[in-house]
């Protein structure tokens, strides 16, 4: 049986605690989203007949969290290519996701495309 050395023990304390601060700020952002959840649905931002507004972009951010979340966990139990799949995903699709929301609007104002 191999001896593990300093290097090893450290080497895991701090992948646990990059994990647990990743964690942390997953869970600050959930925290946040559900502090905010009434908003998307409340009749403040209803529009012509009472159709919440945002109603999909709320359940958007509750999938990309979960999305973070199990990624964070698959790749803190060593199975790295199905949690990095994850965390990829999940990217992508709030960078799709905000290029559609800001990105193309932008890019339309700067050169008067109507």
């Amino acid at each position: 049986m191999p001896k593990t050395s300093k290097s090893d023990k450290v080497y895991s304390s701090l992948n646990n605690v990059y994990i647990l601060i990743i964690l942390i700020v997953i869970m600050a952002i959930g925290i946040l989203g559900s502090i905010a959840f009434p908003y998307y649905i409340s009749p403040i931002t209803y529009s012509n007949g009472g159709v919440p507004q945002a109603g999909g972009i709320a359940f958007l951010a509750t999938l990309l969290i979960a999305g973070l979340l199990i990624g964070t966990y698959l790749l803190e139990n060593r199975n790295h290519e199905l949690g990095a799949t994850f965390l990829i995903a999940v990217l992508l699709i709030i960078m799709a996701y905000v290029w559609i929301a800001y990105g193309s609007t932008a890019i339309k104002f700067l050169f008067n495309i109507s």
